[in-house]
């Protein structure tokens, strides 16, 4: 039983990248490909496809800096959790690692929009 089971595992292990990767690609084919259509439904109207395109935001200094920051503090701070708190040195304490890292760029983020929220009205919306 236990052969059959590992066999499992194994499938498994092999078969969930493969669908993530195939999933992936599918998702982002369609996208691309119902944008197309709606350019050529647009092109047959005679509408103008100029309308369509959307500007390009700018990516913002300020949320990449305090998403690493979050990162850098989230695992500084599993660290200490794990080697003083908690003193566990064995390689059981990833989901400390992940989940002090999430928390800490989610808090980043979160600082960033109540930053650029600040920033945004007093420039009309323009980035």
């Amino acid at each position: 039983m236990e052969m059959v089971e590992t066999r499992l595992e194994g499938v498994l292990g092999l078969m969930i990248p493969i669908i993530a990767i195939v999933g992936g690609l599918s998702l982002g084919f369609a996208g691309w490909y119902m944008r197309y259509r709606e350019r050529m439904e647009m092109i047959s109207r005679g509408m103008d496809i100029s309308q369509m395109e959307f500007p390009k935001r700018q990516r913002s200094p300020l949320r990449s800096a305090l998403t690493f920051l979050g990162v850098g503090i989230g695992l500084l701070v599993a660290y200490v959790l794990c080697h003083t708190v908690l003193a566990n040195d064995s390689g059981e304490n990833t989901v400390i690692y992940v989940g002090c890292a999430f928390l800490f760029v989610g808090l980043g983020r979160m600082l960033t929009f109540f930053i650029e929220g600040k920033n945004q009205n007093n420039t009309g919306g323009i980035q």
